[in-house]
């Protein structure tokens, strides 16, 4: 009987001394930059987390618009053509992550619109 290997193993093979070679040039770079690279993470990081905010504040705004409608997630569907299990989803789901065009859709559904900004911080 012929079994696959789980994927989840590593694979370990011969290196030529050229390969070798550059492996360690490699690390040497990237040990070299590491400090770089965590300071860029860092400022990803926070960039990431200032947009998660603002996603979840533009989620919690349209929520409260539609109850305060007194739609439900079936009327906002028969709006935006959004799936109503979509929607609670995007409500609920505090790692939601739509995209621009869900969100338009949305705030169009309740009469609403979404403004996007870019400005120097």
């Amino acid at each position: 009987m012929n079994r696959k290997r789980p994927t989840s193993q590593r694979v370990y093979r011969d290196l030529s001394p050229q390969q070798r070679q550059r492996l360690e040039v490699a690390r040497g770079e990237a040990e070299s930059s590491k400090e770089e690279i965590l300071v860029e993470g860092r400022i990803r990081k926070q960039a990431w987390d200032a947009m998660r905010r603002e996603v979840a504040q533009a989620i919690a705004t349209l929520k409260a618009e539609r109850e305060r409608l007194g739609l439900s997630l079936a009327d906002v569907e028969s709006r935006s053509g959004l799936k109503p299990s979509a929607i609670s989803r995007l409500e609920n789901d505090p790692q939601a992550n739509p995209t621009l065009l869900t969100l338009q859709r949305y705030a169009a559904a309740l009469k609403m619109t979404l403004a996007t900004t870019v400005e120097p911080v």
